[in-house]
């Protein structure tokens, strides 16, 4: 279908996602995604020319499509980016999308593992092969540090600080932030870099931490791939991402007492309400907590 309404609007704004607000590589992808489906929404409604799009197009192209509300919202919030773009560039007279109200949803709790599922997953990767050694590592430094999926794939001998327990990575937007980790992490570290790695190296100049048995760096599938097996050697019969450890890993600090603003610089969050979602605790652990300090109890 040829493109006639945005054309190289899309483009232009790819590179200011790019270059200037230094998103990532998938939220870029994402945002083309939602314009590839807006310009061919609009070409079938018949418009030709940016300052003939109103609120009602864009209405009428996240309505009755079958979206989850999460992904109508993003959807919208994808073209108000857009429309923005335009009219500050002198492109366009208006934002017709910020008359646009998405859809009001319930935010879900994160997936989380208990403290004993954790361990039983830790404990997986069994024997002493090159592959389970790296597994154990790669596992034990994703619930000790809580990283993204991407930041951990991504994720340099330079980073990493064995001497002092920490991982410097670069998260969303290009922040970057010091993270550490225990001495089960660095144990584990130690022994897939010295017995492990070397084995899976085929080129001298590789420098990611994690590497296949081809000798290149891990990719979020093959990470996803890797712990949903030890999940299920494991014995936990419910569906897990590499998200999975990063919500456990916040939510066990907050039930160790740790500080919520700790946690959000831990996890590299931008907002505090992002982080506000980890305070969901079981009743069980609220009552143990109101039995061990309230003073009546």
């Amino acid at each position: 279908m040829t493109r006639v309404v945005l054309g190289a609007h899309v483009r232009r704004f790819r590179e200011h996602l790019s270059l200037e607000r230094r998103l990532g590589e998938n939220t870029v992808r994402a945002y083309t995604r939602d314009l590839e489906q807006y310009e061919e929404f609009l070409v079938r409604r018949g418009i030709r020319g940016l300052d003939t799009i109103r609120a009602s197009d864009v209405e009428a192209h996240v309505a009755d499509r079958g979206w989850a509300a999460s992904t109508v919202a993003r959807k919208i919030a994808s073209l108000r980016a857009f429309h923005e773009f335009l009219r500050r560039r002198g492109d366009a007279a208006e934002n017709p999308a910020l008359q646009v109200r998405p859809p009001r949803r319930p935010r879900p709790l994160p997936d989380v593992l208990t403290v004993d599922q954790v361990e039983a997953l830790l404990r997986s990767p069994r024997g002493e092969t090159p592959a389970a050694v790296r597994d154990r590592a790669l596992l034990e430094l994703a619930y000790a540090t809580g990283l993204r999926a991407s930041e951990l794939v991504r994720l340099t001998l330079e980073e990493l600080d064995l001497d002092e327990n920490w991982v410097r990575c670069t998260g969303k937007r290009s922040r970057e932030r010091i993270v550490p980790f225990g001495s089960k992490a660095r144990q584990a570290l130690g022994r897939y870099l010295e017995a492990a790695r070397p084995r899976f190296l085929k080129d001298r100049g590789a420098r990611a931490v994690f590497l296949t048995r081809l000798g290149r760096p891990f990719t979020r599938m093959g990470y996803w791939k890797l712990l949903r097996g030890c999940a299920s050697a494991a014995g936990i019969d419910r569906p897990i991402s590499p998200h999975t450890l990063r919500h456990s890993c916040a939510t066990h600090l907050l039930e160790g007492g740790c500080d919520l603003r700790v946690v959000q610089e831990f996890l590299g969050h931008r907002s505090i309400e992002t982080t506000r979602i980890y305070t969901h605790l079981d009743r069980n652990y609220l009552r143990t907590v109101h039995t061990r300090f309230h003073p009546r109890a």
